[in-house]
């Protein structure tokens, strides 16, 4: 578990720091008292932001996942001991199972606020607990990783006579998935809650599925080659450093109470491709300059290790 905390634990530590004087800058120029300050300091620096609905979004809002996977990641051993003792029907009923109460949540939700994103701008405004507890709840991370877990196990299962019969090309999965997304631009007009839950997971699950089993055939597809040669590969290694810069970045840049006093105003849409390139810029960076750093490695270790053995049987009954 500690081990997994610490492969992403110090990257947020640092952008956590780096930003904090904005974030604090900002609380003050909205007159927070001082204690809530501190009270989101110790939520973000602790990783408990996404169980207080009302600060998940706090300070560098994509850190909210970090919370629910850390304790999905407490879970994880319990979760990956049930899956592993299933047959293949049954991690399918499974799948099936979570995916309906994911659904339903979304429904519980839609059917509080509203089923169509273009009143999503209004209601969020008098809705924002329920939607922060649709989206953050650690709860919810854990279903939604347990679908995932599911979906890897049953591809783990395959015989040969399955590989041989399940000869699916992932680039119709990958389509039909992000295909979904237009359901936003249609008379339906969906919220986003509703087309991940009912279509875009269970696609995109059966996606990666047909995308391993690709990966094992003799002739891959055209998309399975793309995502695995050298250049994607790199832009994926990118990824997390970008999930945690692109929020306290983009703050600077068209974040009002930060804009108006750094450049006057917040940034046009003219600008938008140059708040990008800083990103990956920065992403790079970090990524070969933090990620990669043997000393930052070594230590995060030694933190894994000393956590582990003072915590050893703390959820025992012993």
């Amino acid at each position: 578990f500690w081990s997994r905390v610490m492969s992403y634990y110090p990257l947020h530590v640092l952008v956590t720091t780096a930003f904090a004087p904005m974030f604090v800058a900002v609380e003050r120029y909205y007159n927070t008292p001082w204690s809530k300050t501190g009270l989101r300091a110790f939520l973000n620096y602790s990783m408990l932001q996404a169980w207080f609905p009302a600060e998940a979004e706090v300070w560098n809002q994509p850190s909210w996942f970090l919370s629910a996977l850390t304790f999905s990641n407490l879970a994880m051993p319990a979760v990956l001991t049930r899956t592993a003792a299933l047959s293949k029907i049954g991690l399918q009923k499974l799948f099936y199972a979570l995916t309906t109460i994911s659904v339903l949540q979304k429904l519980s939700f839609s059917n509080t606020s509203r089923f169509h994103s273009h009143n999503m701008a209004t209601t969020e405004r008098q809705t924002p607990l329920i939607w922060n507890l649709t989206r953050f709840h650690p709860l919810s991370a854990l279903m939604e990783m347990t679908m995932g877990v599911v979906s890897a196990r049953e591809v783990m299962m395959d015989t040969e006579a399955d590989q041989k019969g399940l000869c699916e090309n992932p680039t119709v999965y990958f389509c039909a998935a992000y295909a979904t997304l237009l359901l936003r631009a249609s008379s339906f007009d969906f919220n986003d809650a509703m087309i991940r839950s009912t279509l875009f997971v269970p696609l995109y699950s059966k996606f990666l599925q047909a995308l391993h089993r690709d990966c094992l055939s003799a002739t891959p597809c055209a998309l399975t080659q793309l995502l695995r040669s050298g250049p994607v590969a790199h832009l994926g290694s990118l990824t997390f450093s970008m999930f945690l810069l692109h929020a306290p970045i983009g703050q600077l840049f068209y974040k009002k109470a930060v804009a108006t006093r750094l450049w006057g105003k917040p940034m046009s849409r003219s600008f938008f491709p140059v708040y990008l390139a800083i990103v990956f810029v920065s992403s790079h960076l970090v990524n070969e300059r933090v990620i990669k750093s043997e000393y930052v490695q070594r230590v995060a270790g030694w933190a894994a290790r000393w956590l582990a053995v003072n915590t050893e049987g703390a959820l025992q009954d012993s």
